[in-house]
């Protein structure tokens, strides 16, 4: 019996060409259902959203089926955000829609990759921020070599400072507002 108050999010990745889990996806997918198992969490939270025409199911379902074959854990305990397509909208619907509905969750364990633990603390503290969110433990994979460089290429943390710069922290109608306006991923 699961009697933890506590969930783990599996940061998506990517796929690769043959659409099958990239390296980092299948290492942050297992470090997440070991956290899953080791701390008796009641959820596994997947995400990731339809990104390329070749698929016919979001990445967050994909990452949930391969968790249910290889890992043992049920559907009924994963929790698949396939509204997500990138970071920000990892944290802002996970907290939008899995707390709106399990709001005993006390704890949120956060699996990424190394070279993007930086990025997610900064986006998961400033919306996770309000003092009755859930306490955020982070963990990291170490990921893909070649994916450091690119990270350190990466704007788009700056364009989140940007973008959030007027929003109080942990505000979602607020920081929603300035996703749906200014996210290149999430503009109407």
């Amino acid at each position: 019996m699961r009697s933890n108050n506590s969930a783990v999010i599996c940061l998506s990745h990517q796929l690769d060409i043959k659409n099958n889990l990239s390296f980092d996806s299948m290492e942050r997918l297992k470090k997440a259902c070991d956290i899953f198992h080791k701390n008796k969490c009641k959820y596994l939270i997947t995400t990731g959203w339809k990104y390329k025409s070749s698929l016919d199911k979001p990445l967050s379902k994909i990452m949930s089926e391969f968790a249910q074959e290889n890992y043992e854990i049920s559907l009924n305990q994963i929790y698949e955000e396939s509204n997500a397509k990138d970071t920000v909208g990892e944290a802002f619907f996970v907290k939008k829609n899995f707390f709106q509905h399990f709001n005993d969750i006390k704890i949120l364990n956060v699996v990424t990759s190394n070279w993007h633990l930086d990025r997610a603390k900064e986006i998961f503290d400033f919306i996770f921020s309000e003092t009755n969110d859930p306490k955020i433990i982070f963990y990291s994979i170490d990921g893909d070599n070649h994916l450091h460089e690119k990270e350190m290429q990466n704007r788009s943390i700056k364009e989140f400072r940007e973008m959030t710069k007027s929003c109080k922290r942990g505000n979602l109608d607020e920081i929603y507002s300035k996703m749906l306006k200014y996210h290149t991923m999430y503009k109407d």
